[in-house]
C-alpha cells in the first residue's frame, strides 16, 4: 500500500473514530421545551360501503405541571388534560347516534428530540372500549418553528351495544393539532 493511501485510510479512520461516540440524538439536537398549557383539536370522518357515516372530533386542553424529568433526547412532564370528544355515527337512512362524553384524566407527555411529541393517558391503555384505547397514546411532530404539533389518530367504536344504542363497528381516521395556549 502506497503511503498516500496509507495516510488516507488513517484519515477516515480517525474521522470514523471521532464520530463513533456520538448518538443519533445528539446529532439531532436537544428536545423541544413544551408550552405549560396547550390546546389539541382533532377530527376524523370515513362513509363506510354500506353507507355508515362517522364523524368524530376532540377539543382538549392540556396543563402540564412541574419541571420535565430529562434524559438524553427527552424531556417528560407530567399533567392533567380535558374536553369535549365527539363520536356520530349514522347509517345509510340517517338513523344513529351521537356519544358525546367530557374527559379528564392525568397525562404524561413527552418531548422527543428533535420535533417529536408523545402523550400518553395511562388510565385508558387497557380500557374495554377502542374509542379510549385508541386515544391514550398520540404521537405527533412539531412542523414549524412555533410550538405547533400535528398527528393522526383513528376514532374507533366505544364498544357498547345496549339500551338500543350500539358502536361496536367503524374505525375512522383523522388528524389532530396541537397549539399553545397562552
Amino acid at each position: 500500500m502506497s503511503s498516500r493511501a496509507r495516510a488516507f485510510l488513517g484519515a477516515l479512520l480517525l474521522l470514523l473514530a471521532g464520530c463513533g461516540g456520538d448518538s443519533p440524538t445528539e446529532l439531532q439536537g436537544p428536545p423541544r421545551p413544551l408550552p405549560a398549557r396547550f390546546q389539541l383539536l382533532g377530527t376524523a370522518s370515513a362513509v363506510e360501503a354500506d353507507g355508515t357515516s362517522i364523524s368524530c372530533n376532540f377539543e382538549l386542553i392540556f396543563e402540564l405541571t412541574g419541571n420535565p424529568r430529562e434524559s438524553p433526547g427527552v424531556l417528560e412532564y407530567d399533567g392533567a388534560g380535558g374536553g369535549g370528544l365527539t363520536r356520530t355515527i349514522f347509517d345509510a337512512t340517517g338513523r344513529g347516534i351521537s356519544l358525546q362524553p367530557d374527559a379528564y384524566a392525568a397525562v404524561v407527555v413527552r418531548s422527543l428530540a428533535p420535533n417529536r411529541i408523545e402523550i400518553t393517558t395511562p388510565i385508558s391503555v387497557n380500557s374495554e372500549s377502542r374509542f379510549w384505547r385508541e386515544l391514550s397514546h398520540l404521537e405527533g411532530t412539531f412542523d414549524s418553528p412555533q410550538d405547533v404539533a400535528t398527528g393522526s389518530w383513528n376514532c374507533a367504536p366505544f364498544d357498547i351495544s345496549s339500551g338500543g344504542y350500539m358502536d361496536t363497528k367503524y374505525t375512522a381516521r383523522g388528524s389532530w393539532t396541537l397549539l399553545p395556549v397562552r
